[in-house]
């Protein structure tokens, strides 16, 4: 629970839009960190990788769309209880495959969509509201 109860309930839109904000901002940052990692090649890890991907344009997408997903987040936990906002943060576990499927030509087999089947699932079953939450 919140120290600070708003005043009122935010609006289903406002609350749509915002998690569609969080969705986007989250599936661009993972698909960023995916293009700035293919400039890396076959570098180990160490000094020179990290020098290289401060070079690359994915990886600064990706930390300023960490940045914003932040933002977002954050107005996210003002208006609903984490143990309700968490869970919904799995919607990503389907938009970043579909999207890497289009943007990089990688396979969504079977056991994967049968997998983004039950997070949705999931998503649905605990995401929604309970009659015995409070705003």
């Amino acid at each position: 629970m919140s120290a600070v109860t708003p005043a009122e309930a935010p609006s289903r839109w406002r609350q749509l839009a915002i998690w569609l904000a969080f969705i986007g901002l989250d599936t661009g940052t993972q698909l960023a960190f995916k293009w700035g990692a293919d400039g890396l090649g076959d570098m180990d890890f160490g000094l020179a990788m990290l020098t290289r991907s401060l070079e690359l344009p994915g990886v600064w997408f990706a930390v300023v769309g960490y940045l914003g997903t932040f933002v977002v987040w954050m107005a996210i936990l003002r208006d609903m209880p984490l143990s309700r906002a968490f869970p919904m943060t799995g919607l990503v576990y389907i938009t970043v495959p579909l999207f890497a499927w289009a943007a990089f030509g990688e396979r969504i087999d079977l056991m994967r969509a049968v997998g983004i089947a039950l997070i949705i699932a999931g998503v649905i079953l605990l995401g929604g509201e309970s009659d015995d939450e409070q705003p």
